[in-house]
């Protein structure tokens, strides 16, 4: 049986992440001290921030119940995680 992409992409089951968890990693990445964890200010600090607004808009749309694809919130939640 030949399966398209649409196919592939219908027959997922939604995964749904924690808002919560992914807000509070993006307030430990703000928190966080980039030369620390990179070595360097720059652009450690650029990369932080930049995350920390991804998981913050991730949640946002997970609050809205928008549906993410299963790799958008597997990779946020890994994320949030390491944040944490």
């Amino acid at each position: 049986m030949l399966m398209t992409i649409a196919d592939e992409f219908t027959n997922r089951w939604p995964l749904h992440g924690d808002p919560l968890r992914f807000t509070a990693a993006a307030a430990a990445l703000r928190a966080g001290d980039a030369e620390q964890i990179f070595g360097t200010r720059f652009p450690g600090e650029y990369v932080m921030s930049s995350v920390a607004r991804l998981l913050e808009a991730l949640a946002h749309k997970i609050r809205e119940r928008a549906d993410l694809g299963y790799e958008v919130v597997s990779a946020a939640t890994e994320l949030a995680e390491h944040a944490l």
